[in-house]
């Protein structure tokens, strides 16, 4: 049994889950960043792990178009979906906007692992809105984002489960 994980991130957050995901998984994994790297040929995989952050609302470009392009593949694969997003609360809804219907019912697990503001790795233009952000959240008394390190514990046990 192997599992590839397929991701796309902005800065950085996204790989650090993964990373950590993948050496929490029992069985063989292989890591793609599809913004830097070919797919495979997913027929050597039997399980994908398709995720990706959450940025201005929407998931990351490239795993939208892996989702169009491998639908047909993926929906015969055991299948785990998840976002990083430093609205974690709201982790149900952007799952709902960011992956297609067919493939969110077929996902035996779908988490939200949160998010963080790494100001040094930002554009300018994003460290002004995370700077906005990070105040409106304070005023408000709403927590600042972080990762959820429990969620990336469960979801990889629940992969951990369906390998067996």
């Amino acid at each position: 049994m192997s599992t590839l994980i397929v991701y796309a991130g902005k800065y950085g957050t996204t790989e650090k889950c993964v990373k950590t995901l993948a050496a929490k998984i029992n069985d063989p994994v292989e890591i793609l960043n599809l913004r830097q790297e070919a797919v495979p040929d997913l027929t050597e995989f039997d399980s994908v792990i398709v995720g990706g952050s959450i940025y201005f609302g929407q998931l990351q470009q490239a795993c939208r178009q892996f989702c169009r392009d491998h639908s047909t593949e993926l929906m015969r694969k055991k299948l785990g979906l998840f976002i990083c997003c430093g609205t974690f609360e709201k982790t149900e809804d952007f799952l709902d906007a960011s992956f297609p219907a067919d493939l969110l019912e077929h996902a035996t697990v779908k988490a939200g692992f949160g998010g963080e503001l790494s100001l040094k790795q930002m554009s300018l233009f994003d460290r002004f809105v995370a700077r906005m952000v990070t105040r409106a959240a304070r005023k408000e008394g709403r927590s600042l984002p972080a990762i959820h390190w429990d969620e990336v514990e469960l979801f990889s046990a629940a992969i951990n489960r369906q390998v067996v």
